[in-house]
């Protein structure tokens, strides 16, 4: 039992004045008065969003959309009936939200309206709607569902799109901007996005090789100069021609140099070549007493001489790589033309460095080719022995048998009455090939284009 004390503190305040009685709640009860309200078609939604913050000043629209569903009756039969579906829809620059309902959970769901002053509650039918969230370039691109290809690209590039940095928006831009579609295309008159496609690729590839060129040797034109072997009355002599290989200014630059061959030969001596002691010493004298076109055929054979002087100079430098001015005071030609003409046509720029010259692989297969064609312009017959050649090159055979087939040349082996007529034996006549041009030219084939025999 509590003591008088306690309880005289309990029931008077700190002046001893009794304490006021609070009435219990069950004395102050009220009836209130609960309405069911029909909303139409524009009811209260609730909506539930998981994980999700969202912005302060995000405006949600709320629009409803009639389907027709089948229902079954409780008698069994099957009719027709036009559901209502909410929906909640609001964006910001990129993201998109989008309530609506996700299936059945077998609930109803109410929002009540308390007015204190009728001591009534209205309640009103609410649907539940899930809101959620979506990239919208993601929602623009419409990406099919189980789409073949492209599908895990496209999605990172919506992703780069929204929440990338500035490299990676950067790089996006420019894939789009480079994107063809069917405005880059112009007015090209087609009918289909195909067939602009097509039409453009035509006129674009006009000028490349095809296949049947590549087969037949009229494509290689990084190695060759023109061919007119398709033309009317071509021969030997006309299907490659020197005007078109070599500048007639380049040419007349070697004329100081024939006028010293000829006036030795003529007066008896002997004319040697420290560049090329085995091709050109051994041809001077044979195209002199030949009388036929010689003034020409010395210049081509004095530009031969300067080519394998160029190539020696590159060969022997640190990565085929020789510094432009440097190569002017080392190279030593008949005229500056020459050593312009060279180097412009046989070497690349390195680097974008205009004064480093390389001779690539390219140019190198190049080099051996024109050196091929211009040796066999030489010659009367179109006939040679590719042995000298080799010997002043100093490299392997089979580099210039290549470059002698590249121009549609055929290399052929000795007969055995000019072996044993010349005295070769059995391992020198392997070095010795016979290197002939004739018409109709053969190209070698283009590994690709060979159709592999079962």
């Amino acid at each position: 039992m509590a003591s008088p004390e306690r309880e005289r503190k309990r029931k008077r305040d700190a002046q001893g004045q009794p304490r006021p009685v609070v009435p219990s709640s069950s004395s102050q009860s009220q009836v209130l008065k609960i309405n069911r309200k029909d909303v139409g078609s524009h009811p209260p939604i609730i909506a539930s969003i998981h994980g999700v913050e969202l912005p302060t000043d995000l405006t949600f629209s709320a629009f409803s959309k009639k389907s027709k569903v089948s229902k079954h009756t409780s008698g069994g039969t099957k009719g027709e009936a036009r559901e209502t579906e909410y929906c909640l829809q609001a964006q910001t620059s990129r993201i998109e939200y989008d309530g609506r309902v996700e299936g059945e959970d077998g609930l109803s769901y109410y929002v009540g309206v308390y007015d204190p002053e009728k001591g009534s509650v209205d309640v009103y039918p609410s649907p539940l709607l899930h809101v959620r969230r979506q990239v919208r370039r993601l929602k623009e691109k419409e990406i099919p569902e189980k789409a073949s290809t492209g599908t895990l690209m496209d999605s990172r590039q919506a992703l780069s799109a929204a929440f990338g940095n500035r490299t990676s928006r950067k790089a996006l831009k420019d894939e789009q901007l480079n994107a063809i579609t069917s405005a880059t295309l112009g007015s090209t008159g087609a009918t289909s996005v195909v067939s602009a496609i097509s039409s453009a690729v035509d006129s674009a590839t006009a000028l490349l090789p095809t296949s049947e060129s590549l087969r037949t040797g009229s494509g290689n034109s990084k190695y060759l100069p023109p061919i007119h072997a398709d033309e009317e009355g071509v021969t030997v002599d006309t299907v490659y021609r020197v005007e078109e290989m070599v500048e007639k200014k380049v040419l007349d630059g070697c004329a100081e140099g024939v006028r010293e061959w000829e006036k030795n030969v003529r007066a008896g001596g002997e004319v040697e070549s420290t560049i090329s002691p085995h091709y050109v010493t051994s041809r001077i004298r044979g195209v002199i007493d030949s009388g036929a076109n010689v003034t020409k055929r010395l210049k081509i054979l004095r530009y031969i001489e300067h080519m394998i002087q160029f190539h020696r100079l590159f060969i022997n430098s640190f990565s085929n790589t020789v510094y432009r001015p440097k190569l002017y005071d080392t190279f030593v030609s008949d005229d500056k033309a020459i050593t312009s003409h060279l180097i412009d046509t046989f070497t690349d720029a390195k680097n974008q460095n205009k004064n480093e010259r390389q001779l690539s692989k390219t140019k190198l297969t190049k080099l051996y080719c024109w050196l091929m064609i211009l040796c066999l312009k030489v010659e009367e017959d179109g006939r040679m022995d590719l042995f000298d050649l080799v010997q002043d090159l100093q490299i392997e055979r089979r580099e210039v048998e290549m470059a002698a087939r590249e121009i549609g040349a055929r290399v052929e082996a000795f007969k055995e009455g000019y072996l044993k007529l010349m005295g070769y034996g059995k391992e020198e006549a392997r070095e010795h090939k016979l290197v002939a041009l004739r018409l109709p030219l053969v190209f070698p084939k283009n590994k690709m284009l060979q159709v592999r025999k079962r």
